[in-house]
């Protein structure tokens, strides 16, 4: 009797801890089908009829597909390039031997430490003097730049793991070493490679202060900063915004449901001692 109480108490915590995290999405999806007085009135209940009227504003409104497009060129190009970059700057490093080895890891991992607010300021100053802002090129390269310290931080414990004598035997075999670090070394980081690529995704879909710095450009914007000017343009309609914030999660939740089992097998991979 007192083992299956130990085992219920744990699905029980949860439970409730999964209805906690749920509700939120849930209450937003449910109030981006309601009009904007049934929205006001009960803002608990279940929507009377799917009212797509909200969805059609909203998308009008935002320039949904061009934003949605902008999104998608900055989060791409910096998934790839983060990944591309920190998986190099990886495999140096755990070839690396000694204190030089060392020395360099832990100057990347406490590039995680920086907060992006102690230079933005000086950031945007230098891009804008400089005539570099409203470019996806400059704001990828910044991100990537911004998310390599994780990625080499993640890569550099899973490399350490794999044997040496793999690659031994692919140089016996005439590999040369930008052949090893792609056809050799790279398919065996695949979990890691996805862990990263999907928190590169999130963090950067979701992100709203680098491009509202960056691109002042009306045409460049994306999603998150459409969204908060459509806020601050009708503060008043909050069931277009509720409908604009579920379009602009989906991506996140569909790309979270299909990677999420190589999300905990990838760090888990990577977290071993230097």
């Amino acid at each position: 009797m007192g083992g299956e109480k130990k085992k219920i108490l744990p699905t029980v915590i949860m439970l409730i801890f999964g209805v906690i995290f749920v509700m939120p999405i849930l209450l937003l999806v449910m109030n981006s089908f309601k009009p904007y007085n049934d929205m006001i009135q009960n803002f608990l209940s279940f929507p009377k009829s799917l009212y797509l009227g909200n969805y059609v504003t909203a998308m009008k409104r935002m320039d949904f597909f061009r934003v949605f497009f902008n999104s998608v060129i900055i989060t791409a190009g910096t998934v790839v390039t983060g990944v591309m970059v920190s998986f190099m700057a990886a495999y140096g490093i755990s070839h690396l031997r000694g204190k030089v080895s060392t020395g360099f890891y832990l100057l990347f991992t406490l590039g995680q430490i920086v907060p992006f607010h102690t230079i933005m300021i000086a950031l945007s100053v230098m891009t804008t003097k400089m005539k570099m802002n409203n470019s996806f090129l400059v704001l990828i390269c910044l991100y990537a730049g911004f998310h390599c310290a994780f990625g080499i931080f993640t890569y550099v414990g899973f490399l350490k793991s794999i044997p040496k004598e793999l690659e031994e035997a692919a140089a016996i075999d005439g590999c040369g070493a930008f052949r090893m670090m792609w056809q050799v070394i790279f398919p065996l980081v695949g979990p890691t490679s996805i862990t990263i690529g999907v928190l590169f995704f999130l963090w950067t879909w979701n992100d709203f202060l680098m491009p509202s710095l960056m691109l002042s450009d009306s045409s460049k914007r994306t999603l998150t900063v459409m969204m908060y000017l459509f806020k601050s343009n009708a503060s008043s309609e909050w069931n277009l915004l509720v409908a604009a914030l579920t379009l602009s999660i989906l991506p996140v939740i569909l790309l979270y449901i299909c990677a999420q089992k190589y999300i905990t097998s990838g760090i888990t991979a990577g977290a071993i001692k230097m």
